[in-house]
Order: structure tokens, then C-alpha cells, then sequence
């Protein structure tokens, strides 16, 4: 009897795919996977005020990395950020026109990965996949 792969190896070999292909479908608007999440937190943000690291602690992410993300997206116009009124040391970030022009578009991007990801499901199986999937994320998510 075959062996069946580790979860985690499963999970990390389907992030490789969904990355590999969203950056292949963002290509054309000039972003990548990882700037799309940093973008996307900030669309969903109920927050009037976002800072770095807000971004950090909900997308998992050391602080070199998304200073470059961040970095990148002013650089082509996306996001702009301000010092706070509460913290000089802390930069409020805010997004630009430049990028709610391209919401729409990500949005169908990732929602065509989706698609293919759960391909032959039916709605009560994606729903049970979701809250799995949600629990996971719980389980390894830092406190």
C-alpha cells in the first residue's frame, strides 16, 4: 500500500501552485501573489488606520519582507503611507485609486484558482473544506 503524503507537504505543494499561478494571471497589472495579499488585507481592513504591522501579524510576515512589499507598491503607485498621529515612529498605509482599479480584476484572479481547486465539488463539500481549512489555519496560526 502506498504511502500518503504529509499534510503539510500537500498544503505547501498547493500554495506553490496557487502562487505560481496567480502570479502568472497578475502578471499583465504588474504585481505579484505576495502584493496582491498585502493589497487584499488592506480592501478587507475594518481598520481606519493600518500599519505595518498590522500587515505583518495577519499575513504571517517578517518585518524585512513586507517593507519590501509595501516599498514595491508605493513604488508603482498602489499605496501611500503617513505618519501617525499617535506614533511618529509607526506609518499609517492607505491604498491609492491606482489600486481599487484593479481590485476587480484580483478578485477574479483568485477566484478562477478557486474554481479549479475545488473542481468537481459541490457546495457542501467546498463548505466543509473552508472550515477545515479554517481550523488548520487556527491550529498554526501564532496567537
Amino acid at each position: 500500500m502506498k504511502e500518503r503524503m504529509p499534510i503539510g507537504f500537500m498544503i505547501k505543494q498547493i500554495n506553490t501552485i496557487y502562487e505560481k499561478e496567480l502570479n502568472n494571471l497578475l502578471k499583465s497589472v504588474g504585481i505579484t501573489a505576495s502584493q496582491c495579499a498585502v493589497l487584499d488585507y488592506l480592501f478587507r481592513s475594518d481598520e481606519e488606520a493600518v500599519n505595518q504591522r498590522d500587515i505583518e501579524k495577519a499575513l504571517s510576515l517578517r518585518n524585512p519582507t513586507v517593507t519590501g512589499l509595501i516599498k514595491r507598491l508605493e513604488e508603482n503607485g498602489y499605496l501611500f503611507s503617513v505618519p501617525s498621529d499617535r506614533d511618529k515612529r509607526c506609518k499609517n498605509i492607505y491604498l491609492t485609486e491606482k489600486a481599487y482599479d484593479i481590485q476587480r480584476r484580483m478578485e477574479m484572479d483568485r477566484k478562477r484558482i478557486d474554481k479549479r481547486f475545488t473542481l468537481g465539488m459541490n457546495k457542501k463539500e467546498k463548505a466543509a473544506l473552508e472550515k477545515v481549512l479554517e481550523r488548520v489555519l487556527y491550529n498554526i496560526a501564532e496567537p
